[in-house]
């Protein structure tokens, strides 16, 4: 039976903590970090991406996501039915932990 699996925010990224200055975008507008929160927390049912999340971090992690909530472990990584993931945004990334959920 497939589990659901919840997505934690790890740690934020700015650009400056990635070029160790601001960045702009080629229309001047100062990039900034992504609004998600460190410890902000995400359940995904029935693999679906949960409402409101991100598009791009969602197709960065969802490979790793059906893997976890059927059963797959990383074992030597992190521990049974849990796993980290970056979003692909390399200006700004955002790391998640990924956890399944165990039915009680």
């Amino acid at each position: 039976m497939p589990s659901e699996v919840k997505i934690t925010v790890v740690k934020n990224l700015s650009p400056e903590d990635i070029f160790g200055k601001k960045f702009y975008r080629p229309s001047g507008k100062e990039l900034t970090k992504c609004p998600y929160k460190k410890g902000e927390s995400f359940i995904t049912t029935d693999g679906n991406m949960p409402e409101g999340f991100c598009h791009h971090a969602w197709f960065g992690m969802y490979p790793k996501i059906t893997f976890i909530r059927f059963g797959g472990n990383f074992d030597d990584w992190a521990g049974e039915g849990v796993d980290y993931v970056c979003c692909p945004d390399g200006i700004r990334p955002v790391i998640f932990k990924l956890e399944r959920i165990l039915e009680d």
